[in-house]
This record gives C-alpha cells, structure tokens and sequence, in this order.
C-alpha cells in the first residue's frame, strides 16, 4: 500500500512516522509549505477538489482504495483509524 500525504503542518508529517502499522505502508509526503511541494499538492488535491490539508489518498499500485478529506475531520487521523482497522482483518 501506498499513501501520499500532502500536509502543512510539520506535526502531522511526525504523527504518521510515529504509528505503527500491521499493514506494509510507504508514505510520500508532500510539503505545501515548499513552491515545488504546493505545484504537486494542487495537482493531487485538484482531482478530488480537495480544499484543506491535510489530504491523504491511501491506493495500492494503481488503484486508488480510499481518499481522507480534512473537510471532514482530519486526514491524518482518518489514516491512522483506517490502518488499525485494516490491520485486524
């Protein structure tokens, strides 16, 4: 599985690398704080009209299985609530 992440706020970035997942997991974080990090944000964000960061799309190889949106809450903790759910089946 692979997400990519898309935050502002470093503590979020440093949440993620502090659970621990059952489930393998790679991250790719992007830095809307950077000029290049806020171009790749926009276009990840852009697909799902996405507003707020941060934003997460959780897919494995090309199919995308599940998108977190801060709209409804945070993404990060959406993650880690999917992951330790995911983890026990």
């Amino acid at each position: 599985m692979q997400a990519t992440v898309v935050y502002e706020n470093k503590k979020d970035r440093e949440l993620l690398n502090l659970i621990y997942s059952e489930v393998p997991l790679f991250i790719d974080y992007i830095d809307f704080n950077t000029k290049n990090g806020r171009k790749e944000a926009y276009t990840v964000k852009s697909k799902w009209s996405a507003k707020l960061n941060p934003f997460v799309v959780l897919q494995e190889g090309e199919e995308i299985i599940k998108v977190f949106y801060s709209e409804r809450g945070n993404a990060i903790q959406q993650l880690i609530n999917y992951l330790k759910n995911e983890g026990k089946n």
